[in-house]
């Protein structure tokens, strides 16, 4: 019997040894024809380029072969070809920051990432029709200087993340913005399929087609919804459209004093969005959440180039944020419109949140008088301190004007006192780890303080703290934004915060509340090859990808 067993043993050594072998072969040969698809230096086998892409803020382990950096749709269609040709599979990244979801980081061991940050034309900006052709590589930065280099009446709608990340790259992972739902926003995709094949959707396929870009679905089945958080293809380019730059604009700060409140105020902004008075994404965070946002910034103002551990100014900064008011929960949306509505929509705010917050608007006008009031009396302690508030509200108000910023990535290291380095806006390369978990939840106040109450109960036995945002994108429906912080440097901390991850992942999923996004590490908690659902996006991949090259794994069985 033991013979048996270990002849058998034996044999699944030699079959295992033969396909490393036959794959290691078949690497070598793929990586021979993508320096002709490309250049050599364009296809990374170095240590210190994969290494880059395996270091990530979730410390999420994998490994990857190589790295390739397509300049061009034709560079990835001829790569495409190649890696089906040597059954060799690539994982597309367009920057790489998808902080906290797995960074550049592909779901399956052996994967060949693919690069497109050197995709980066605007190729088409309409001011007339409000849209620009992007690129992969294409930034927020980027495309917020081409409206400024234009002086185009436009807004970007920005998210918080810095100005160097990218616009295709989020919008096809749902990214919310500050205005709207991003994929929401992409017209006429153009995508190299899994088999080698470019298509344009909605209407881009026909030639000379004058509305690619102002009615997306076209005529036929639309296809764009095929590559949004999926594995069926590479997208090298996309229309993003871009606001119209309203008249009037004011931001409101809402600071809610009691926690059990919490509830009320939801129901009470799901209210003003039904009837127009709010006009965008209204952002609602917790006291931790809009402590590790701020208190970064204000440290910068008031003790620059301070170490950020320090406790004695770590709890400064905790107190003055505390005597700005700040408590349990505060929000932050925008008003846009005509003068005449934005003043209407303000009485409405006013009204509605009465007794539920203390609520502020700031204007361009309310701000550089503040400012300017600032630096004559600076000479004031008291003064001193409400201008460098201000300078730290700044950033953030900016992104409710669709001006991107890097100030909330301080968010990241503060939680573990790393004092961010001038300049360095990649924690993947940090010891601040960071895991998200985002469900939906329905717009509704008890639904909203029930999931409050279990993050806070599941964070609370692993020993985190929850740092909770509730983004009301629309009117019926919440965008929960749940921060795991903790040190990467610790392996217990790593292995609790993965543990305490997936626990409250499954919970939300169980609820019925499902994330609209999941890490790399975390597909398994929503595919479920049994579900017809996933069993037809599956057969999908096979008549777009019969190989299975594109970044096998992603949202797919």
């Amino acid at each position: 019997m033991w013979g048996a067993i270990g002849w058998f043993g034996w044999t699944l050594g030699c079959v295992s040894l033969y396909f490393d072998r036959m794959n290691a072969s078949r690497l070598e040969s793929a990586l021979g024809a993508w320096r002709a698809d490309l250049e050599p230096s364009r296809v990374r086998t170095d240590k210190e380029t994969l290494m880059a892409c395996i270091q990530n803020a979730g410390a999420v382990e994998r490994n990857i072969t190589a790295v390739l950096f397509p300049k061009s749709t034709e560079e990835v269609r001829k790569l495409v070809l190649t890696a089906n040709r040597f059954q060799a599979p690539v994982h597309p990244i367009s920057g790489g920051k998808n902080w906290g979801l797995g960074s550049r980081l592909p779901v399956r061991d052996g994967t060949v990432v693919v690069d497109l940050g050197g995709m980066n034309r605007i190729r088409e900006f309409d001011v007339r029709h409000r849209y620009a052709v992007v690129e992969a590589g294409v930034t927020q930065r980027q495309l917020y200087e081409r409206i400024l280099g234009e002086r185009a009446p436009l807004l970007l709608n920005v998210t918080g993340a810095p100005g160097d990340t990218s616009l295709v790259g989020n919008a096809l992972e749902r990214g919310v913005g500050y205005f709207a739902s991003r994929a929401d926003g992409l017209s006429g995709l153009e995508v190299v399929l899994g088999n080698g094949q470019v298509i344009r959707t909605g209407f881009g396929h026909f030639a000379g087609s004058r509305l690619t870009h102002l009615c997306r679905h076209g005529v036929g089945p639309s296809l764009d919804g095929l590559f949004v958080e999926s594995c069926f293809g590479i997208v090298t380019a996309a229309g993003f459209d871009l606001i119209a730059a309203p008249e009037a604009h004011a931001v409101m700060i809402s600071k809610i004093a009691r926690p059990e409140l919490l509830g009320d105020f939801i129901d009470a902004l799901a209210a003003l969005r039904r009837c127009g008075a709010l006009n965008s994404v209204v952002h609602v965070g917790n006291r931790e959440r809009t402590e590790i946002i701020l208190a970064p910034l204000l440290l910068e103002q008031l003790h620059p180039g301070a170490d950020a551990s320090d406790p004695a100014l770590r709890l400064q900064m905790k107190e003055l944020l505390a005597a700005e008011g700040f408590g349990p929960w505060s929000a932050v949306g925008a008003l846009m419109g005509s003068r005449a509505q934005v003043r209407d929509a303000k009485a409405r705010v006013r009204a509605a949140l009465k007794g539920l917050a203390k609520t502020i608007f700031l204007d361009d006008g309310t701000v550089a008088w503040a400012k300017r009031l600032g630096r004559a009396l600076n000479f004031i302690p008291w003064v001193r301190g409400r201008e460098a508030m201000l300078a730290a509200v700044e950033p953030l108000y900016g992104l409710a004007r669709g001006i991107p910023t890097d100030a909330a990535m301080k968010s990241v290291y503060w939680p573990v006192g790393e004092t961010q380095k001038a300049g360095d806006q990649n924690p993947d390369q940090s010891h601040s780890g960071l895991l998200f978990c985002v469900p939906m939840l329905p717009a509704d106040g008890a639904a909203a303080r029930d999931a409050v109450a279990r993050v806070e109960s599941t964070y609370a036995r692993y020993g985190f703290t929850p740092y909770i945002t509730l983004n009301m994108v629309e009117d019926r429906f919440i965008e929960t934004v749940i921060n795991l912080a903790f040190d990467r440097n610790d392996p217990e901390r790593v292995k609790a915060a993965h543990a305490c991850n997936d626990e409250l992942t499954a919970a939300f999923v169980r609820d019925g509340l499902i994330p609209y996004r999941v890490g790399v590490q975390s597909m398994g908690q929503v595919v479920d090859p049994a579900d017809p659902f996933w069993q037809t996006v599956g057969e999908l991949k096979k008549a777009l990808d019969p190989n299975g090259i594109i970044a096998p794994g992603r949202y797919c069985p």
